[in-house]
């Protein structure tokens, strides 16, 4: 979230030189998107399988089913630097610190081995978390019902952890998409129950996440605490694009719901264009472990997301997510 006024944001122009690519200091603009504010990213993730899904019910010839494998990949198409650590949790478990790096990726470089070497100095410039899909039947700032704290508490005291740690790094919530099982009839969705499950998550739960989000703002005004809506933008591109047409087994495993390969391809895509804050690579050829529909209207859904992003604003017009 960066607070800036016109002024502010021309002496920066003027003084970018001497700023640390990792705390940038110029918004993206439209005339030059595809220059990424940062060209390095050392990640640690507080996750869950709808960031990290290994391994699926249907295998892949990689690690498909991950937004890592995808941000890595777009990352060294463009020529820059991805690496990553996480761990699986909610946030009950999150707040347990410090945290340890599970995860081991094909093609992505790993930024922590926690086995020999502390946080502080694994040296990460950026970390994500993303809290459960099935709490948002009650306020962000209540008790879970079986504990004595919310998820804004458990995630402010990760926030704080993580700033003692590292100080000024910059903190990504992801929003990811909702639990589908009490949206459906059955065991998996049909095609026609998408449309409705897609409009709850641009809804009621999109909702949510801005209350959570605010409370978060609020309590750390000079912390840079950002939000990615992953997920409301998934479903724009999946009701507003040819993408409509891809059939549901194609984008779901489960009600949970897991995705497949599409999915996280699409993830990796949001997320990678608001941590860099750039259009992702033109050129770039999508393998054919996603859907088709995704390749041939690449350009469309890119566009799409960058002039999402570019409008997820607070009410006084400053980005929640730049």
């Amino acid at each position: 979230m960066r607070k800036f006024t016109t002024a502010i944001v021309i002496l920066s122009m003027i003084i970018v030189s001497g700023c640390s690519e990792d705390e940038p200091e110029m918004l993206p603009t439209d005339d030059d998107t595809n220059e990424p504010v940062t060209t390095e990213i050392r990640a640690f993730i507080f996750g869950h399988s709808l960031i990290v899904h290994e391994p699926p019910r249907i295998p892949t010839p990689s690690d498909e089913t991950s937004v890592p494998h995808w941000m890595a990949s777009l990352a060294d198409h463009a020529d820059l630097g991805y690496s990553v650590a996480g761990q699986y949790g909610f946030l009950q478990q999150h707040d347990d610190l410090p945290p340890i790096a599970q995860w081991g990726f094909d093609i992505v470089e790993p930024a922590w081995d926690s086995d020999n070497e502390t946080f502080a100095e694994a040296d990460f410039n950026t970390v994500l978390l993303t809290p459960a899909n099935f709490i948002q039947y009650q306020a962000s700032d209540e008790n879970y019902f079986n504990g004595d704290v919310s998820p804004v508490g458990a995630t402010l005291t990760i926030h704080d952890w993580v700033n003692d740690q590292e100080e000024g790094i910059t903190f990504y919530i992801y929003e990811n998409w909702p639990d589908m099982a009490p949206y459906i009839e059955g065991e998996f969705p049909l095609q026609e129950e998408l449309a409705p499950y897609h409009e709850i998550t641009q809804g009621e739960f999109h909702d949510w996440w801005i209350d959570y989000h605010d409370h978060l703002v609020t309590a750390r005004p000079e912390d840079d605490i950002r939000m990615i809506p992953v997920g409301p933008i998934i479903a724009e591109i999946l009701t507003e694009t040819d993408l409509v047409n891809i059939p549901v087994e194609e984008l779901y495993e489960d009600d949970a719901p897991h995705g497949r390969p599409t999915i996280y391809f699409l993830a990796g895509l949001i997320t990678y264009m608001a941590m860099y804050e750039a259009e992702s690579p033109s050129d770039y050829q999508i393998p054919n472990t996603v859907h088709s529909l995704v390749s041939e209207n690449y350009e469309e859904v890119v566009d799409l997301i960058w002039d999402e992003l570019n409008a997820f604003d607070f009410e006084n017009g400053e980005s929640r997510v730049w």
